[in-house]
């Protein structure tokens, strides 16, 4: 025979342990969704860059075809660009593009090229 005492310790958690289980639980939750934020924050980062290679690279190829002194400063939209050309010799030029989007963390891409030099 069991004295009531003792049935009643024996029962369930208690208020403690269970406040101990759900302190636990909120640290491990906080740790996760702070990882997810920063992989968030990751993937943002480089589609950004992304999107300026693809416009350097871009510029670039319109400055190959058409050589064009026009494209050397541009927008699109929130987008801007600068491309310098300097001869290097050897019959060849160097183009660089520079791409960054305005109104975000000063972040730039720079792409270059060795192009022959334009004919007359």
């Amino acid at each position: 025979m069991t004295l009531p005492s003792e049935r009643r310790q024996q029962q369930g958690f208690g208020l403690l342990e269970a406040m101990i289980a759900m302190a636990i639980l909120a640290l491990v939750l906080g740790a996760a969704l702070s990882g997810v934020g920063f992989t968030v924050g990751q993937v943002a980062q480089r589609a950004e860059a992304a999107w300026a290679a693809e416009l350097a690279r871009s510029i670039l190829d319109d400055y190959a075809a058409t050589r064009d002194p026009a494209l050397a400063d541009g927008a699109m939209g929130e987008w801007r660009w600068t491309l310098t050309v300097r001869p290097i010799g050897g019959g060849l030029v160097e183009a660089e593009a520079v791409a960054w989007r305005t109104g975000g963390p000063a972040r730039e891409v720079r792409l270059a090229v060795l192009l022959p030099e334009a004919g007359p």
